[in-house]
């Protein structure tokens, strides 16, 4: 891939060289990147696939209008929030609202709906913190970041060090779920959420079945299994209910964590452990009722933008995914790998959970025994599994494969979880060797 830089904006080729070495130690693969300088007028990333040009106002803003981009950062602009019009291949950084609260705001190129972040800094932005967001941008978007997670991660990047990645949360802005300024609204009352849902015990997720009938449940709960999730995909089948009904009473009887996909009223009706929705079902659903209802609320995120975003919601666990390609279900977003799994595990143990700090989380997409052990030394509190278990030779011998995984490899994740924070036990001398 090339990297072509403006000659008119060279300034922001050492701060390009810095991120992508930054990326490169948090195991980011940046040798494919070819940085050239060029007489165009915007930045582009040149690949065999693809071709994408980013303008920005602090070339020449008056030429803008006749530039051809893909997207255009706009930090220059004056407009009010309230006069904006907005295009959606403009991103407006660090407007004003009526609060005096400083965003950035864009449509989504996908869903053509407006996104925003509130930044944490209020204070002008000095032309090099400028350039300094704009090559992180570009250096994202590079490594293959959607638009939205390469705005929310090259904002935090101006609240840390030039040396540091953002991994604490009170670097990160906050995405916005509602703001009558910009138009964006939820179907359900925010301030009804203001305790959340349930907490979990992280350790009590474990090794975590998603299957796509009651009966899997009804082999699954005898061998152990402590958490499991029903995910039946026909809603049409005649029998939806029942199956949910008997789902439901198998988890009383085992006494297990039983989440109930999609299926969120149905949930309530009959009292249901948990439920677990996805980024789509947010507005569909009503987390006022769910919550209300006092049922556990899994949900899904597909990187930074979303992580935040539904944080504010104080979900019982997050779903972190797809690690890997995966074909039990069709999915708008790239397999994250096991790099950015980290980085989001990372930041998520900075978030407050209760009284205390890390929401549970769970892997899921592509996991199976070749993969498990690297994707539990992430840190993550569990593993997703679905082919790995139902499509196995001897169900029972796969489970104790995964649980021999996990166990097996806790002991050195928690040494290393005691080192990084400076408190180094006896136990874990082994790993300074």
């Amino acid at each position: 891939m090339k990297l072509l830089i403006p000659s008119d904006i060279i300034e922001v080729t050492g701060d390009i060289q810095q991120c992508l070495l930054l990326a490169e130690q948090q195991g980011f693969a940046i040798e494919h990147i070819e940085l050239c300088v060029s007489p165009t007028r915007t930045l582009q990333l040149i690949s065999n696939q693809d071709h994408f040009a980013v303008a920005t106002d602090l070339l020449d803003k008056d030429q803008i209008q006749t530039t051809e981009y893909d997207c255009c950062l706009c930090y220059l602009s004056s407009a009010s929030i309230e006069s904006l019009t907005m295009d959606s291949r403009k991103v407006f950084l660090h407007l004003t609202d009526s609060n005096g609260d400083k965003y950035d705001i864009w449509t989504n190129p996908l869903n053509h709906q407006r996104q925003a972040l509130r930044n944490t800094d209020s204070r002008l932005l000095s032309r090099a913190a400028m350039c300094r967001h704009l090559a992180w941008f570009i250096t994202l978007s590079a490594l293959s970041f959607p638009l939205e997670d390469s705005l929310t991660l090259a904002r935090a990047m101006l609240n840390v060090s030039r040396e540091t990645w953002a991994f604490e949360y009170s670097a990160f802005p906050t995405p916005v779920l509602e703001h009558k300024d910009f138009d964006i609204r939820l179907v359900w009352q925010l301030d009804s959420l203001n305790k959340g849902f349930p907490k979990l015990e992280p350790h009590s997720l474990g090794l975590y079945p998603v299957v796509d009938s009651v009966e899997w449940i009804e082999q699954l709960l005898p061998l152990g299994i402590k958490t499991i999730q029903l995910r039946i995909k026909q809603p049409e089948r005649v029998d939806l209910e029942a199956q949910i009904i008997r789902a439901i009473e198998l988890g009383r009887e085992y006494n297990a964590q039983v989440f109930i996909n999609d299926y969120w009223q149905l949930a309530i009706k009959h009292g249901a452990f948990g439920v677990h929705l996805g980024q789509e079902d947010l507005q569909a659903s009503n987390l006022t009722q769910l919550a209300g209802a006092g049922i556990a609320l899994g949900l899904s995120t597909h990187g930074y933008y979303e992580l935040l975003r539904i944080v504010q919601l104080a979900p019982s666990y997050i779903a972190l995914g797809h690690i890997f390609p995966t074909t039990t279900k069709q999915m708008p977003s790239q397999p994250q790998g096991l790099t950015r799994l980290a980085l989001y595990q990372k930041l998520i143990d900075t978030i407050p959970y209760g009284e205390q700090k890390g929401i549970p989380t769970v892997a899921i997409g592509g996991i199976d025994l070749g993969n498990a052990s690297q994707v539990w030394q992430t840190g993550v509190s569990s593993l997703a599994v679905v082919r790995a278990i139902t499509q196995a030779n001897d169900v029972q011998t796969a489970i104790g494969d995964f649980r021999e995984v996990m166990v097996s490899n806790s002991e050195q994740r928690s040494c290393a979880t005691s080192l990084h924070y400076g408190h180094r036990h006896k136990e874990c001398r082994h790993v300074e060797q």
